[in-house]
């Protein structure tokens, strides 16, 4: 399964629950917002990140790194963002207009995918949702109790 299936079947599955969806991104597509860490130049991209989704329901904000396989920095990359606030500006402009209480920041793989490495760095991530070969989606780490349904 490619990270582009992943991402499609996690933003139907987001929408069929109601979730208004801020922005996503396809691999290579060029369609996603840019965030940028504080104090850097905004025509620069170092240091940028490209959220895969941003959704957001109920006072609840999501950001999902969707990936085809496991790929640890990537749920580095989400840590930094629960621990840190070098991209707290480009998070707060991108929300403007949204209401949003609490944000998220988790993982989208197939379930094939979700094995040990996965299982082992979920702590560094809010969420983990999986896509099976059926592209039905079901959450399989969520100790925080996010009402994706």
């Amino acid at each position: 399964m490619k990270e582009e299936q992943v991402t499609k079947a996690m933003l139907r599955w987001l929408m069929d629950n109601c979730w208004k969806i801020v922005c996503f991104d396809f691999p290579q597509s060029g369609t996603g917002r840019i965030l940028h860490p504080k104090g850097n130049n905004e025509s620069k991209n170092k240091k940028a990140i490209i959220p895969d989704i941003v959704a957001v329901k109920d006072g609840v904000c999501i950001f999902v790194e969707n990936k085809d396989r496991f790929y640890y920095p990537d749920y580095e990359k989400q840590n930094s963002l629960i621990v840190g606030n070098e991209y707290s500006d480009s998070i707060t402009t991108l929300l403007k207009g949204y209401e949003v209480n609490e944000i998220y920041y988790g993982i989208g793989l197939p379930t094939s995918k979700h094995k040990k490495g996965s299982i082992d760095a979920a702590s560094l991530v809010d969420f983990i949702i999986c896509v099976d070969d059926d592209f039905n989606i079901r959450p399989v780490y969520n100790p925080k109790a996010i009402a994706f349904a």
